[in-house]
Order: C-alpha cells, then sequence, then structure tokens
C-alpha cells in the first residue's frame, strides 16, 4: 500500500513522521514522493497557533477532493488537543493522538483491515480541552532505516513541563522525557555507519534531558558522549533555550569545534521584561543578552535566530518596539516570528487586554523585515570567503534552466550551485557568491 507524510510543524515532528514511515515500510508500505500517488495519507498535524490546525485541515479537505478513495489519517499535536473535533471532520477517516503515537502503525493497519470502523482508536477518550497526560513518546520512536540521507533527526528528549502562559504544548506533547542514552547512540552509530553525514539532535527541552531517568546524563554529558563516537562528522542542535545554554554546553561544544556546526536557535519571544514575565518565560532581557554574549565570545562566526511572538495580550506599542530594537541591538541573525494566537485553556486567555488582530499583522510584517535584513547582512559578511557545504538535493527553478544542487554550510547558510552530481551527499568548499544565496 502507498503512503504519503505531511508534515507540520516542528522538528519533532520531523522526526516523528520519519520513525513512523520507517515503521510503515517494514510493514510493507511503499513510500511515495508524491501525495497524488498515495493510497493512506497521514497529517502529522501541530497546534502551536489556530493557522496550524487550519493548514491541518486545509489538507485534508484538498487531499479528500483530489483523491476521494483515499484514506486520510491524523495524528500529532492537534489530534492530542481536539481528537473530538477531528473525529468528526467528513474529511478525516482516522484519528491518532500523541498518547497513541508509540502504537501508530498497529492501529492504521487495524483500521485499514476493518477490524473496527471507529474514528478513533479503541480505548481513546475523544477530547475538546487540554489535559496534559503524562505519556511517554520519545522512549518508543526511532528512525533508523537503511538509507544514505544527508541529514538525519535524531529525538534526545520531548514534551515539556514548563506551562509558558501562550503555549499548548504541554497538553498536547505530555511531560518532558529523555530517550535512554544507550539508545540515542546506538540511533547516531547506525545512522553514521549508514552514511548520514550530519545528525541534528532535536527535543522540545534538552535542558530538561536526563531528568526523569536513573542513569540519565545531563545534555553536555550526552554531546561529550555523542562527539566521542567514530566517524560522526558534523552535529547540529536544533534548539536552545537561553538557559540550557550553560557554560558547561559551551564548554563541550568548544572541545569539539571540527565537528560541531556553529548555528544556534535560542527562542526570545519578547525583548521587554513585563511581557517576558506575563509569557511566563524564566529569563529577563538581560538575561539572554548574557547568554548570548557568552556565546559570540565561544563562537564569532555562528549563526544565531530566535523565535518571536507579536502582539501578545497587553503589548503596548512601546513594548513591540523594545523587542524590535532589542532583537537588533543583541545581534541577532535571523527572526522566526509568529502572530500571537489564543490557545484554548492557557493562561494568557485570563488577561483582558487582547492586542487586535490587524495591530498584530503589522508588528508581525514589521519584524519579518527587521529579520530579512539581519539575515541580509549575516549572509554577507561570508561573500567571497570559503565554507563547507553538505551538498543535499537537486532542483530545476524554472522551465529550460539548468539543475542546481542546495546544501547547508556548517553555520547553516542556505545556499545552491550548478549540479555536480559527485558533490550529492557530500561536503565541500565552496567560495560563496551573492548568486549562491536566495535573499
Amino acid at each position: 500500500m502507498r503512503v504519503f507524510f505531511k508534515t507540520l510543524g516542528c522538528k519533532v515532528n520531523a522526526f516523528d513522521s520519519h520513525a513512523l514511515h520507517t515503521q510503515l515500510q517494514a510493514k510493507g508500505f511503499h513510500a511515495c514522493e508524491s501525495w497524488q500517488d498515495a493510497q493512506v495519507l497521514i497529517i502529522n498535524s501541530c497546534s502551536v497557533t489556530r493557522n496550524a490546525e487550519k493548514e491541518a485541515l486545509y489538507y485534508a479537505r484538498k487531499f479528500r477532493r483530489a483523491l476521494p478513495a483515499c484514506f486520510i489519517a491524523i495524528t500529532g499535536c492537534y489530534a492530542q488537543t481536539d481528537s473530538d473535533f477531528l473525529r468528526r471532520y467528513r474529511d478525516i477517516d482516522f484519528v491518532v493522538p500523541n498518547d497513541r503515537k508509540p502504537e501508530f502503525v498497529s492501529l492504521l493497519i487495524a483500521r485499514l483491515e476493518q477490524k473496527h470502523q471507529h474514528k478513533l482508536p479503541p480505548d481513546s477518550i475523544a477530547v475538546s480541552s487540554n489535559r496534559q497526560g503524562h505519556f511517554k513518546l520519545a522512549q518508543t520512536l526511532t528512525a533508523v532505516n537503511m538509507s544514505t540521507a544527508t541529514r538525519k533527526y535524531v529525538k534526545v528528549q520531548d514534551g515539556c513541563n514548563g506551562f509558558c502562559s501562550y503555549c499548548i504544548i504541554p497538553y498536547a506533547r505530555g511531560a518532558s522525557v529523555s530517550v535512554p542514552v544507550a539508545q540515542v547512540l546506538e540511533q547516531i552509530t547506525t545512522l553514521v555507519a549508514q552514511g548520514t553525514r550530519e545528525i541534528i539532535l532535536t527535543g522540545v527541552h534538552h535542558g530538561d534531558n536526563g531528568d526523569d531517568l536513573a542513569d540519565g546524563m545531563d545534555f553536555p554529558a550526552l554531546l561529550e558522549a555523542i562527539f566521542a563516537l567514530p566517524n560522526l562528522q558534523r552535529l547540529r542542535i536544533s534548539s536552545l533555550e537561553p538557559s540550557e545554554l550553560t557554560d558547561a554546553l559551551l564548554a563541550v561544544l568548544e572541545r569539539h569545534q571540527d565537528k560541531f556546526c556553529q548555528h544556534f536557535h535560542l527562542p526570545l519571544q519578547s525583548g521587554n521584561d513585563r511581557i517576558l514575565k506575563l509569557m511566563r518565560r524564566k529569563y529577563q532581557a538581560h538575561d539572554y543578552r548574557q547568554r548570548l554574549q557568552a556565546t559570540k565570545q565561544a563562537f564569532p562566526q555562528a549563526m544565531y535566530g530566535a523565535d518571536v511572538i507579536c502582539g501578545f495580550p497587553s503589548e503596548s506599542v512601546e513594548e513591540h518596539l523594545d523587542t524590535v530594537n532589542y532583537v537588533q541591538a543583541v545581534g541577532l541573525n535571523y527572526l522566526h516570528v509568529f502572530p500571537y494566537s489564543p490557545r484554548p485553556n492557557t493562561a494568557a486567555l485570563r488577561i483582558k487586554e487582547h492586542v487586535a488582530p490587524a495591530v498584530i499583522k503589522t508588528r508581525v510584517q514589521e519584524l519579518r523585515q527587521v529579520g530579512a535584513c539581519l539575515q541580509r547582512d549575516y549572509y554577507q559578511r561570508f561573500f567571497n570567503k570559503e565554507v563547507k557545504v553538505l551538498w543535499e538535493t537537486k532542483s530545476h527553478h524554472d522551465r529550460g534552466s539548468s539543475p542546481l544542487m542546495t546544501g547547508y554550510s556548517r553555520n547553516y547558510l542556505r545556499v545552491s550551485a550548478p549540479y555536480r552530481r559527485e558533490l550529492i551527499q557530500n561536503e565541500s568548499t565552496l567560495t560563496l557568491l551573492p548568486e549562491h544565496c536566495d535573499l
């Protein structure tokens, strides 16, 4: 049976999709490169914003219109936080909440074989409001298969105990849980042996790593163990909270600069202390700046990015401008800008002064323009300099144009160059020019 995954949201979801894909292939399913060829379409959903949820429904409708006979399943965070709505949605055949995701393959097969006709797995209770189930996702999902993919995600932690006032993730993914160290090391060893050139460590909160395991390692110790593995070429960390960027962690990364990809994604959310407090973030603006400056001293050439939320309830014009000025002053190189999105049962909903949608949209546009300028300035620093690029894909930009290959430098510059087959899945040195960059 032919299957296609549509993955929405974060890198943790990307890992989960690959893990489930691997398990389905082991059961005889065939992966499709195009959704139009699939018999089974799986949406791995996100619920971090209302727009993310709408996107999942959009794809369900699109798939159903184009392929009326196909089987459409949905899993992921939206399937966890509002399974009651999704089971009643006409374009969806099967809903697998996150707390049942480790059983996804067996549940899907049973449903396809018509062992039951329910929209939810047996023994699952439909929910329409947030409750944090203490389920354990990470310990059972792995993504190792016989593949020579250039870059692969390895999940080392899942879930969150933070409960930021705007965030639905603790309800959608459950309490923090670490993947056992032996399992992490085994996955990476297997992937490297299969030809994977870059390992990307992913999780919701790396700083919680090991806290729930009797024999767990904290994140710096885990990194040290990973760097000691033979034949590892490149290691990238997907995201770190500012408090997780400790001196001990920096010391490990400095010792292994030959393998560490110098790229830091450090969620900020706001540059104003009052808003950060309302968000229940565990730092103030000066704490973030301090950790960023310490990291820049160790890695001055690295790329630094951040998440920012615009239009948090009661955010004033002046507080928005604090964020605009802050992201430019501290030396960030790109921004992921999100409009504030009310999430059911989160504490931020109790704040009375909500910002008008039109105002939020304007603030988002302003900060995205700032982010584009920061990114352009960073790329320009490397023009006419040599960078090491791991080449991944072949693509055609325009009809009749020569094929291009795309890849990433160690500091996360995304570049393209004329296609050379022998360089795909290999790292080579490139003298970076403006034409290599899509800015």
